[in-house]
């Protein structure tokens, strides 16, 4: 089956996007004529057409994407928007079944780190056309997300959004020791000043979660020693060099040196931030909204420079086509357009507290005006984003077993470290030899 796409001009108005499909056997045989149908960037003028979306917005925030998705279906009565949300792990286990049976969306919503993944598994179509013929280019975006779309040379994914973390600070607790609380630390050097005055009150004051998911903090510590979690290839697990064990312990001596306490269950920390136990947590921009703050005086501002550079942990959520529309130039003109539509009008989403790819929509007034963006908006060019390699989610996870080791206090971080790459990388070494890269 070949998919072509072209623009085509109409004299007196806007460019338009021909999509033409041409059905072929196993022989290569061409068995129907192709089939034409076209959609401009504002919008789409074929006939009616139903698309299945999924995405993981189990949370508030999916309330804010269902108003989106409800304003494009009024918008566009020829168009009709299906929403089905998931938890994100059956999400990401069903969508390559699902599309294969048929039974799978249309348009899906997933994290950069498994566009690859998805991709390379044949679930979803190339974007290329789409994001050229829609005048989608390279410099209304930051260059780490619009290259987070891209698996082996093709497009497969459009951001519609950036989402990182910052760092929090409870203004009451360190009012209460003394502390400028209009003045958070912002280098490494002040912040662990701040917590020796803190623990001199006896205010353990950041708390560590010693049993969850700590990755994100690893991540932009060991970005701003200078590493990463894989090669630049995606061949070799390099989370245990230098720039690794300086993260991991910088994270361990937080526990070891008792500013945070030992045992720390999954999200205790942001209980006790919100109890007034604590001053600073690392979290991400989403923690805005979160309903236990409003009972204390709080701030966020970008991660301190703990390492020798700015950096800090973020992701982006990515708009993609499975190959059920490719059989149907309808659907898939429908598809780019809703697609298309969601980036350019992601202004909504920001309200979800997430920062939008596209840099006309945060250079907007509308974003200048959402709470707490001046301090998360300008940060996008200090983010880092997942490596997009396929399978790579799955060897993290020995990542944050090594991590979660030398948080307890029972492996020491090189150890830790080396112990969890060596697992990880035949977990790389397979994933090589299933997708080829």
């Amino acid at each position: 089956m070949n998919l072509v796409f072209a623009r085509t001009v109409a004299a007196g108005a806007a460019a338009t996007l021909a999509l033409t499909l041409a059905a072929c056997g196993s022989d290569g045989g061409a068995q129907d004529a192709p089939v034409v149908s076209q959609v401009s960037g504002d919008s789409y003028d074929g006939p009616p057409v139903e698309l299945s979306f999924w995405n993981g917005f189990t949370g508030a925030d999916g309330a804010y994407f269902d108003a989106m998705v409800d304003s494009f279906n009024a918008a566009n009565p020829n168009v009709t928007v299906k929403v089905t949300t998931s938890e994100w792990g059956d999400f990401y286990q069903k969508l390559p079944v699902a599309v294969e049976s048929g039974n799978g969306p249309d348009v899906a919503l997933m994290h950069m780190d498994q566009v690859s993944t998805q991709a390379a598994q044949g679930a979803l179509i190339g974007l290329d056309a789409v994001a050229s013929d829609l005048g989608l280019e390279e410099d209304d975006f930051a260059e780490a997300v619009w290259a987070g779309g891209v698996y082996d040379g093709a497009r497969y994914g459009i951001p519609l959004d950036v989402h990182m973390h910052g760092l929090y600070y409870n203004k009451d607790v360190l009012r209460a020791a003394g502390l400028d609380p209009e003045a958070p630390a912002t280098t490494g050097e002040e912040l662990l000043e701040h917590l020796e005055v803190l623990k001199a009150q006896g205010v353990q004051g950041m708390w560590i979660d010693s049993t969850g998911w700590m990755r994100t903090w690893f991540t932009a510590l060991q970005a701003q020693w200078g590493g990463q979690a894989v090669s630049d290839d995606g061949r070799t697990v390099t989370w245990d060099d230098e720039s690794g064990v300086k993260a991991l312990t910088w994270l361990t001596d937080l526990v070891r040196k008792g500013y945070s306490p030992e045992n720390v269950g999954q999200d205790g920390y942001w209980k006790a931030f919100a109890d007034g136990q604590n001053a600073y947590v690392i979290g991400g921009i989403w923690e805005q909204s979160n309903p236990t703050f409003e009972a204390i005086d709080w701030g966020v501002a970008p991660l301190p420079v703990i390492g020798d550079t700015a950096a800090t942990w973020g992701s982006s959520h990515q708009l993609t086509a499975t190959k059920q529309v490719a059989d149907d130039a309808n659907k898939l003109a429908a598809a780019a357009y809703f697609i298309n539509s969601m980036s350019k009008d992601s202004i909504v989403w920001a309200q979800a507290n997430q920062v939008p790819a596209r840099a006309s929509v945060r250079e907007s007034a509308e974003f200048a005006a959402i709470p707490g963006m001046d301090v998360f908006g300008p940060m996008i060019d200090t983010t880092v984003l997942p490596q997009n390699f396929p399978g790579l989610p799955d060897a993290l996870g020995k990542l944050e077993e090594g991590i979660n080791a030398a948080l307890l206090l029972t492996t020491e971080p090189q150890a830790a470290l080396e112990a969890s790459a060596a697992e990880a990388q035949l977990i790389v070494d397979r994933n090589q030899k299933k997708f080829g890269y």
